[in-house]
């Protein structure tokens, strides 16, 4: 190697946030343990990171979503494939066909899909 270059860095990239130094021990009681571990779970985060997120005010919409589960998975597969289904309906009725039955059928099934992803907030 010439000598006006630096050396090469070989090894694992140094992490780009402060490194934590310091720890902070708190009780909980078995339910707050048990919500604070599901927190994380669903977050897929330690439970360290969900108690500085929540600690520095990190706001509900800068926060990653929680991955969704494989039931959501399939109601929303099942709705991409009504809303083709409804595509294929109106294209029909731009070509004259007779279609509101079908069109109906599909809106009914996709009204009841819809109340079993809204959250529970109306309930």
């Amino acid at each position: 190697m010439p000598p006006d270059q630096p050396p090469r860095r070989r090894g694992r990239q140094p992490k780009t946030t402060p490194h934590q130094v310091h720890t902070v021990s708190v009780r909980l009681t078995k339910a707050e343990h048990r919500e604070l571990a599901t927190e994380a779970k669903d977050y897929r985060k330690s439970m360290g990171e969900v108690l500085r997120a929540v600690w520095a005010g990190t706001p509900d919409a800068a926060r990653p979503p929680r991955p969704r589960t494989v039931e959501e998975v399939a109601q929303l597969r099942q709705l991409i494939g009504m809303a083709g289904n409804l595509n294929q309906l109106t294209k029909q009725l731009h070509a004259g066909h007779h279609v509101s039955e079908a069109a109906r059928q599909v809106l009914v099934q996709l009204y009841r899909l819809l109340e079993d992803l809204a959250p529970d907030s109306t309930r």
